[in-house]
């Protein structure tokens, strides 16, 4: 029997997390998504087949593994899990289809919506040339599949205009009757397990600073930095599977403690401190944050807006400070994007837009040299217009207003990219007595055109003869068209970064 390589993955991950817009079936998909590879060896082992799961206190050895498959006393091992992606060697082609057999079918039976992707190549030895296989079989895979969802239901239907798939049940929600598909409710059941679990998890409505009043809700979506070059640069020379694969192991093990343990640590310290600072200023509720997915190096929360740039900068430093404190040290980073959004505007929506603008900041990050920094963008929604990020930018005529993206982590009096940079301007202004309506002033002019920007900074200079000898001097900037793109961030969040009420 000749082994084989496989690589498992499911496809359209965020599509089906966000194929909805309530709370807890985002969170379900996210759950069922992050359980699929203990499906996976569960349903291996119902069938009789024996895999063995990644163990921290059993290394990878090939001699040991063949010599555990010619003695039928294990099918398959799993190699390593990280990134989205599950790799696992098995003893024959014919294993391979079996397990898949059954993973299919649970999937399709209990998870309905969710695509799973399998490829496999034949073992040569040469892990580098194997891995190399795989990759090209992955992409040939991606290529032929289809959506895998239902084109066409039968014309008695009642069907969801979202998903399109036909409405299978009627459940009780917030003393209402709605309809459901298969898939919101396989979602549901996950998303109602968690919550019954986590006494934190909290509705959008529960992070609100007071409905009625400011209802404005933050969704950040996160993403590490150059994750595929470092593993290029480890796995440089090595073709043996036995130095790979351990280092492969430990590398998505370190990853999950960078983005997924040191971060989430570092957003309950700040969460705690903030509960301390400004206990007397809001409720209770409006210091929680919810963690939609922690996959790998992939981080997505939702929280008040008031409070999104305190978590943000303690997750991004959190990941850039860490330390393995092992043989192998390898530096991390990561960059995030933000959209603020009233907690009834489309989730799903808000979401697309703060990953939009996360790929807007990580463009600071790649290219020939390659940069361990942490970039933050942020987008207000104030209307619903449709389109891109860069669309919506263009057609409100703020594209070139803004000076985000704002790295994280350095320091404005040597870098004005800083984010810090803002929260120095702003307690200039404050010093000076410059009045909030006075800085979203110049924002709102700046949006019409440069020089009514301009004019209107010229003017708030002359109410206030000290302003402009203090920015030159704590900011080092003189020139206005360095400054009035920094005024118009300012502007657009003063309120909720600000100034806390």
């Amino acid at each position: 029997m000749k082994m084989v390589l496989a690589q498992y993955t499911i496809r359209s991950k965020q599509e089906y997390i966000f194929r909805t817009n309530r709370m807890v079936e985002i969170a379900g998909a996210s759950e069922n998504i992050s359980q699929s590879w203990n499906i996976l060896f569960t349903q291996a082992d119902k069938i009789g087949k024996k895999l063995r799961r990644v163990s921290k206190n059993i290394p990878f050895c090939m001699e040991e593994v063949k010599r555990l498959f010619d003695e039928r006393k294990l099918n398959g091992i799993e190699l390593f899990c990280g990134g989205g992606n599950d790799t696992v060697l098995y003893d024959s082609i014919e294993t391979y289809l079996e397990v898949n057999k059954a993973f299919s079918r649970f999937l399709l039976e209990n998870y309905p919506g969710m695509i799973p992707m399998a490829v496999a190549c034949e073992y040569s030895g040469d892990y580098d040339k194997d891995y190399a296989n795989l990759m090209k079989q992955s992409d040939i895979e991606k290529n032929k599949m289809i959506s895998g969802q239902s084109d066409f239901i039968l014309p008695f239907s009642m069907m969801d205009r979202t998903t399109f798939q036909p409405y299978s049940d009627i459940i009780s929600i917030a003393e209402s009757s709605v309809r459901v598909t298969d898939e919101a409710k396989a979602k549901r059941k996950a998303g109602l397990k968690i919550r019954e679990q986590d006494e934190t998890v909290k509705l959008l409505d529960d992070l609100i600073t007071k409905k009625g009043e400011e209802s404005l809700l933050a969704v950040v979506h996160a993403d590490g930095n150059n994750m595929g070059s470092k593993i290029s640069e480890m796995l440089t020379d090595k073709k043996d599977y036995d130095s790979c694969v351990n280092i492969m192991r430990e590398f998505t093990a370190d990853t999950a403690k960078a983005f997924g343990k040191s971060g989430l640590d570092a957003m309950q310290k700040c969460q705690q401190q903030l509960k301390e600072d400004y206990k007397d200023k809001y409720d209770e509720k409006a210091f929680f944050f919810r963690k939609i997915i922690a996959d790998g190096d992939d981080m997505t929360f939702v929280c008040n807006a008031r409070f999104v740039m305190d978590y943000v900068g303690a997750y991004l430093e959190a990941v850039q400070n860490y330390n393995n404190k092992g043989e192998k040290e390898w530096r991390y980073s990561s960059c995030a994007g933000i959209c603020i959004f009233h907690s009834h505007y489309p989730f799903a929506r808000a979401y697309s837009l703060a990953e939009q603008a996360c790929e807007s900041a990580k463009k600071n990050v790649h290219g020939e040299c390659i940069k361990e920094e942490s970039w933050v963008d942020f987008h207000y929604i104030h209307n619903g217009v449709g389109g891109d990020l860069d669309q919506i930018r263009e057609h409100q005529g703020v594209s070139g207003c803004m000076a985000r993206p704002w790295r994280i982590g350095t320091k404005a009096n040597t870098d004005r990219k800083d984010y810090s940079t803002l929260q120095i301007l702003a307690d200039i202004m404050k010093e000076n007595g410059v009045s909030r309506s006075d800085i979203k002033t110049i924002g709102s002019e700046l949006e019409d055109s440069y020089s009514y920007g301009k004019f209107e900074l010229n003017r708030v200079y002359g109410h206030h003869r000290n302003l402009q000898n203090e920015i030159k001097e704590k900011l080092k900037i003189d020139k206005e068209e360095d400054l009035l793109p920094i005024i118009y961030d300012l502007s657009e969040v003063y309120d909720l970064w600000f100034v806390r009420k």
